[in-house]
């Protein structure tokens, strides 16, 4: 069922090899991009500012995907990387979108707060068996597996719901709150995402294109869903020895090639886009770390044959 199961001894060492150094280029992607936002974070310590919280914590969060990839490329594990790239071009997209444009960066930073804390409240409601909501989801999932999963008996639910309410509605979001409203009214149903506000893209393809990543949605977004929604476990099937049908083993490295060089193009586009827009002074000093540090990985990892997924 394992790889390492189903491989002779040596041809199994020479695979965690070549794993081993796919592996390390994502890593020394990610630490480039590491760099950078360690530089950004500075300025954001020196503004004062605290709207750039959001965006600091995205940063950080975008790693972990990438992170993730490099983990699972050491030991030979192509397919869970898809969910974690997916991701990681959602996360790219949200922040692309928030630090665009001056003009429209606060406003976008307290929207993303607003949504936050919105959800916050909407869980806490739904933990409250006296609220209307919190009955009906009662109701939907009565005598299931979970059937008790809001139930908190020793949490102080009426107190997180006064607290969660008291930061939707606190006078940092009025501005926010407004241009909720309107945009509710305009568009005539629920909103989904804080990216809709101010005549923003409705939904995660639409965001895509106007950052002009359309093409990236169609490839890593819309035709690895499968992979996400337990729908492509007809992709298991390969040609095996004499023409026969074989299931990929569990933990295969069919497609790791193709999903490092994903997760090092994240890393490297986002350290790109954070120095072209913020740290133009440092693009001499990023290129040198990318011609000694990330590209002979690139090109090693395009040259591995016998992989593709």
């Amino acid at each position: 069922m394992f790889q390492d199961e189903v491989l002779p001894v040596e041809e199994s060492e020479r695979l965690h090899v070549a794993c081993g150094k796919m592996a390390d280029t994502v890593s020394e992607s990610l630490q480039s991009y590491v760099w950078i936002v360690r530089h950004l974070y500075a300025t954001y310590l020196a503004s004062g500012k605290d709207t750039h919280l959001v965006p600091a914590l995205l940063l950080m969060e975008y790693a972990e995907p990438i992170d993730g990839v490099s983990i699972l490329a050491r030991m030979g594990s192509a397919r869970n990387c898809v969910v974690l790239i997916r991701s990681g071009f959602e996360l790219q997209l949200n922040l692309m979108y928030m630090l665009e444009r001056d003009d429209f960066y606060e406003n976008r930073c307290l929207a993303y707060e607003f949504f936050h804390f919105q959800k916050q409240l909407k869980v806490a409601v739904k933990c409250d068996p006296d609220s209307e909501t919190g009955k009906q989801v009662r109701g939907q999932i009565k005598g299931e597996l979970l059937a008790d999963a809001f139930e908190h008996p020793m949490r102080d639910i009426a107190r997180e719901i006064k607290d969660a309410q008291a930061l939707v509605n606190s006078p940092r979001y009025t501005g926010v709150k407004a241009e909720y409203e309107r945009t509710k009214s305009k568009l005539k149903h629920r909103l989904k995402h804080w990216y809709e506000l101010w005549d923003g893209p409705k939904d995660l393809e639409h965001l895509a294109r106007e950052l002009k990543r359309h093409g990236h949605y169609e490839v890593l977004y819309r035709y690895w869903s499968g992979d996400s929604h337990g729908e492509s476990a007809l992709r298991r099937i390969r040609d095996g020895k004499g023409g026969a049908l074989e299931m990929r083993p569990v933990r295969s490295p069919q497609g790791l090639p193709m999903a490092c060089l994903h997760a090092c193009s994240f890393a490297n586009e986002m350290t790109a886009f954070l120095v072209n827009r913020f740290l133009p002074s440092l693009r001499e000093e990023m290129a040198a770390r990318y011609l000694s540090r990330i590209k002979p990985g690139v090109e090693y990892i395009k040259a591995v044959r016998g992989l593709e997924g």
